[in-house]
């Protein structure tokens, strides 16, 4: 493995932990609102993302989309939609830990890339290999194993299965999938932000700040240095193996919801056997995928 993607890989996990313990964190804010908690992540990528588009190329970058989307409407009702998901996915992210659900998160971002694929098939007219035409299968079973289970599929997992896909297919149909895009959703988030973390404090002077604001601080930083650390692992890595170790997320958020006190019945193995065997299958796809692209050796 060459350095760049060693470091790719490094950042990559890192990203993963730092996002199962914003879950666990996330568990653990009393006296703060799943709102409040929202809003101080958004402070921070805000933060984040900023700085490395302070100066440089990427500064430039940022100007050329922000003068692209202003001189279209569509592209500004593509990004005000978007901006919208956006702020559910942060929000519904720290709900669950916080509502007992951080199971649900998890098995929404096991679905997620699965999701994607079909969405990529039907809309896009991307084809599919037998192996992923078999993870969407085995991801089907899962689903009705969950379905059947709960008597139905719990809402968080829906959000982040359902509405993900649509923010990332109007994305791609509008060919605004890029970094500086999502600098300026975040930037959009700012204002109803800043007054999510005002108007407790105005419409109550008398509330005080709640004994776990350091671990909210420490959570919205930490929000911000995973986000780089992804935004960064996207970069030196292969997109086949960036996706791969994507998956490690999910892994880490369903351990923290276990430490939160959730419970993993025999019964859940029936809803999350079929999704890891569809996982399994939709990475092999992607290797031999990149195995075929690849320049045979001379």
């Amino acid at each position: 493995m060459s350095s760049t993607a060693g470091r790719g890989v490094a950042a990559s996990i890192l990203a993963s932990v730092l996002f199962g313990a914003i879950s666990l964190l996330g568990g653990h804010l009393d006296g703060f609102t799943s709102e409040e908690t929202t809003a101080w992540r958004v402070l921070f990528i805000l933060a984040a993302l900023g700085a490395l588009h302070a100066s440089g190329p990427r500064r430039a970058a940022l100007i050329a989309v922000v003068v692209r989307i202003a001189r279209s409407p569509r592209l500004i009702v593509i990004v005000l939609v978007n901006t919208a998901i956006m702020w559910v996915q942060l929000w519904v992210f720290m709900w669950g830990p916080a509502n007992g659900h951080a199971q649900d998160i998890a098995f929404g971002y096991f679905l997620l890339p699965l999701v994607m694929v079909v969405v990529g098939r039907v809309f896009f007219r991307d084809r599919l290999q037998m192996l992923q035409w078999g993870a969407v299968a085995a991801a089907a079973v899962g689903v009705g194993a969950q379905a059947l289970i709960a008597g139905g599929v719990n809402w968080p997992v829906l959000i982040i299965a359902g509405l993900y896909p649509v923010y990332f297919a109007l994305r791609r149909w509008a060919g605004i999938d890029s970094i500086q895009v999502f600098l300026i959703e975040i930037a959009l988030l700012v204002v109803p932000a800043i007054i999510v973390i005002i108007v407790p404090y105005a419409a109550d002077p008398s509330r005080g700040i709640p004994a776990t604001w350091p671990a909210l601080l420490v959570m919205a930083a930490l929000s911000a240095v995973a986000m780089i650390c992804y935004i960064l692992a996207s970069r030196l890595l292969p997109l086949s193996l960036f996706g791969l170790l994507s998956y490690l997320e999910p892994v880490l958020v369903l351990g923290a919801s276990l430490l939160l006190g959730e419970v993993l019945t025999v019964v859940d193995t029936f809803v999350y056997l079929p999704i890891v065997v569809a996982l399994v299958l939709l990475g092999l796809s992607g290797r031999r995928r990149r195995e075929h692209l690849e320049e045979p050796p001379l």
